[in-house]
């Protein structure tokens, strides 16, 4: 990045972003920013930032957690919906979807939960040992699919807001990368703009 003459800013928050007529100023916490582009990809932070670039991006909380168990013969040679093995053995579950605000906690229960899905499913998991938990926040659209924009009122400002920026790398790298530098919109982006629910009623996130 740096090669390229990006600057990266670490421990920064963007709070404020003013338009100007050839391009945009950042107020963040720590300092100013001029850009003549600026793409909003702050997750959750972008419900708030898209407003002062006159955009939506109704994104909003959904809590997940995960189980880690210690290391165990590989046996889960293809990746099913809720459980993974890596390559140095050790399984994840996760399969919960909570409401929950921005609350990252872990609760007992619902670890609790996960693990006895698993081991019905797994009946030779029941005495090994799990080592680590973790909770997050998923960035969830009404329906559940990312949300890919740029402002009409502002030219030069973009939308890019999704649940799981590491299966997408791809697309937003071929993609999304060279719709922001000016090349033409890819044809199946258009699907993805934040004006489908401009006239929709309440939805329920796709699981």
């Amino acid at each position: 990045m740096q090669s390229h003459g990006v600057q990266y800013v670490s421990g920064e928050r963007a709070e404020r972003i003013v338009p100007q007529a050839n391009g945009f100023i950042v107020h963040g916490k720590r300092g100013t920013y001029r850009a003549g582009r600026v793409v909003l990809a702050a997750g959750l932070g972008n419900r708030t930032l898209a407003l002062f670039v006159g955009m939506n991006a109704p994104v909003a909380p959904n809590r997940g957690q995960v189980l880690v168990s210690e290391r165990v013969a590989p046996f889960l040679h293809y990746p099913p919906l809720n459980v993974r093995q890596t390559d140095e053995g050790s399984l994840q579950f996760g399969d919960s979807i909570e409401e929950v605000g921005f609350n990252d906690f872990t609760t007992t229960h619902v670890l609790a939960d996960i693990a006895r899905r698993a081991e019905r499913a797994f009946p030779m998991l029941e005495h090994v040992r799990l080592v680590c938990m973790w909770a997050a926040l998923r960035v969830y659209s009404p329906d559940g699919f990312p949300v890919y924009d740029k402002s009409e009122r502002h030219p030069g400002a973009f939308v890019v807001t999704c649940h799981s920026g590491v299966t997408l790398a791809a697309a937003h790298a071929m993609r999304i990368a060279p719709w922001i530098l000016g090349a033409p919109i890819p044809d199946e982006l258009p699907a993805f703009s934040a004006r489908r629910f401009e006239h929709a009623k309440e939805l329920t996130p796709a699981h």
